[in-house]
C-alpha cells in the first residue's frame, strides 16, 4: 500500500487539479483499450517478438517509474511500444526501400522499432530521453544482435527529443505519439533545417496516433500516405 500511495505521490506531484483529472482520464482509456480484442492480440504478437529475441519490449512503463524531470514529464506519454506491422504500414505507406534510408525512432523506448528498423533500413537510430530505458534498449541490442538479429547494429542517442541533430542522408522518421506539441515542434524545426541544409535530401514522417498532425500540417508537410493508424508526412 504504501509503494503505491509514492508511486501515485510521483505521478502527481507539480499537477494541477486539472492535470491530474486528465491523467485519471488518461489511464482509464489506456486500460479499457488494453481489454479490447486488437489490443490482446497485438499484447500476443510483442510476446511473441520478444520470446524470439530474447528481449524486453513489450511491459509498459508508466511515467511515474521514469527519471523525467517535470517539465518533460508534462510534455511526454508512458512508453508503450509499437506493434511490428506498423512499421511495415508506415513503410508501405511512404511507399520507399527502406534500405536506402536512416530510421530515427523518436521517443524509441526500449528500442523494439528500433531493433526493426536495423533489419530493413541502412541504419537505425532510436531517440530517447529515460536513461532507464535506454539502458534497456542497449541490452535488447545486444541480445538482439548475439542471436543474429541484424546485419548492423543500431544505435541509441539519450536526451530530449528537441536537441537531437538529424545525420545526413534520407530519413525515416518513425513517432509514436511519444510526445506533445512543442516537443514536436522543436524536432520538426531541426528536421526542416537539415532539409534546408540538403534540399535534395528527403526527410519522411510516419507519425502514429497523430493526434497533432494539424501541428506539422501548418508547418508545410505533404502528406503522402495514410493508414487508419498513422499518417506518413513529406518535408
Amino acid at each position: 500500500m504504501l509503494a503505491a500511495v509514492r508511486k501515485l505521490s510521483r505521478a502527481f506531484a507539480g499537477r494541477s487539479p486539472g492535470e491530474i483529472a486528465r491523467l485519471g482520464v488518461k489511464t482509464l482509456a489506456a486500460r479499457a483499450r488494453a481489454l479490447s480484442p486488437a489490443a490482446r492480440r497485438a499484447a500476443r504478437a510483442d510476446r511473441a517478438f520478444d520470446t524470439r529475441w530474447g528481449t524486453d519490449t513489450s511491459a509498459q512503463m508508466t511515467m511515474s517509474a521514469l527519471d523525467f524531470p517535470l517539465e518533460l514529464r508534462r510534455q511526454s506519454h508512458h512508453y508503450q511500444a509499437s506493434g511490428p506491422h506498423l512499421l511495415d504500414q508506415a513503410i508501405a505507406a511512404a511507399g520507399i526501400d527502406p534500405a536506402g534510408f536512416t530510421l530515427i525512432d523518436y521517443g524509441c523506448g526500449k528500442g523494439r522499432i528500433v531493433l526493426l528498423g536495423a533489419q530493413k533500413f541502412a541504419y537505425a537510430i532510436g531517440v530517447e530521453y529515460s536513461p532507464i530505458l535506454v539502458a534497456i534498449a542497449e541490452r535488447n541490442a545486444a541480445t538482439f544482435m548475439a542471436r543474429g538479429g541484424a546485419p548492423r547494429p543500431p544505435r541509441f542517442w539519450q536526451g530530449n527529443a528537441a536537441d537531437f541533430e538529424p545525420p545526413a542522408g534520407d530519413l525515416f522518421c518513425y513517432l509514436y505519439n511519444s510526445f506533445g506539441e512543442e516537443i514536436l515542434n522543436d524536432c520538426l524545426v531541426r528536421l526542416e533545417a537539415a532539409k534546408a541544409a540538403s534540399p535534395a535530401r528527403r526527410i519522411l514522417l510516419a507519425y502514429v496516433d497523430p493526434r497533432h498532425r494539424a501541428v506539422v500540417r501548418a508547418r508545410g508537410w505533404r502528406v503522402i500516405g495514410e493508414t487508419p493508424a498513422l499518417v506518413v508526412f513529406d518535408a
